[in-house]
């Protein structure tokens, strides 16, 4: 057992000092006085906000990891990975203390692209540690950040929380920045849709519709492109539309059996047939759509 006490001045006896202290006592001193976190005043302290396209904007502000510092003197701007085609991820902006290569930066953790998908776990080692500022959330075939899809994680104590112990208080005026946006986002899209129907409703009073029905045959053998496109006749995809997919005579599941991609001109089916035994494959899609008139006969 060692007994350590802190921080006495050196005597130099004969050129050799008797007291010598590290980086890491000073750092495991501070540790038991100021708490892992980002320091709170401003409240603005390395937040998140969306930049230019695919970039966001890391405010000014410092940290705390275990007794290390780190002090952003001015906004950073960080880029995005491009979204995927036709599935969804979750990026997590972090702060780090590296204790291998003796340093701490801010960095984006790319999160794998899924049907549900999951912000990237943190990591939290004698090699290196982790503290997350935001996850953003990165939907297919967009092409720009907004603030409605960053998340603030700066003030959740499992992720990060405030750097306490030498605070009084914590200034609030910006911590919900994002939530205020999502909700004027939310809001705006409720209304128009609604502005929408309101149009429509005084317009017609009285509305005839019918459903339509399109309809695709395919044969898929192991040399076919089992990217089959939506070109039936006359039709022109909606996101209302009610879409069936047969694969062999079983319907298949969104996400799982086939991915929709409406990027193009042209809606496109993207099949999986991982697994199939059939030397063909049989896929029937068919499309149901409600239009407004008097079906012609």
């Amino acid at each position: 057992m060692a007994i350590n006490g802190y921080f006495f001045n050196a005597i130099n006896d004969g050129g050799t000092y008797d007291r010598t202290y590290s980086a890491q006592d000073m750092c495991s001193y501070l540790n038991q006085i100021v708490g892992n976190g980002v320091f709170p005043n401003p409240s603005t302290q390395l937040q998140a906000r969306a930049g230019s396209g695919m970039q966001i904007i890391v405010a000014a502000g410092q940290g705390w990891i275990d007794g290390h510092k780190i002090i952003n003197t001015a906004d950073f701007s960080i880029d995005i990975a491009a979204a995927d085609a036709l599935l969804n991820r979750i990026d997590r902006l972090i702060f780090y203390c590296d204790y291998v290569n003796r340093e701490m930066g801010i960095e984006v953790l790319t999160g794998q692209t899924a049907v549900t998908p999951t912000a990237p776990a943190l990591t939290r080692n004698q090699s290196r540690y982790e503290m997350s500022l935001a996850t953003i959330t990165v939907n297919k075939q967009v092409t720009s950040i907004t603030n409605a899809m960053i998340t603030d994680t700066r003030a959740d104590s499992s992720v990060c929380g405030w750097a306490t112990g030498v605070i009084e208080q914590v200034d609030t005026s910006t911590l919900f920045q994002q939530w205020q946006t999502a909700y004027s986002d939310y809001y705006a899209s409720i209304k128009q849709q609604l502005d929408d129907f309101m149009e429509t409703l005084t317009q017609e009073l009285k509305v005839n519709t019918y459903i339509q029905e399109y309809k695709k045959y395919v044969t898929l053998t192991a040399s076919s492109s089992k990217i089959i496109p939506l070109d039936m006749t006359g039709y022109t995809y909606e996101e209302s539309d009610i879409m069936f997919v047969i694969i062999n005579g079983l319907v298949g599941v969104d996400t799982v059996d086939y991915l929709l991609d409406t990027r193009g001109a042209t809606p496109e089916l993207h099949v999986n047939l991982v697994g199939s035994q059939n030397v063909q494959d049989e896929v029937e899609i068919r499309v149901l759509k409600s239009v407004i008139g008097i079906q012609n006969t």
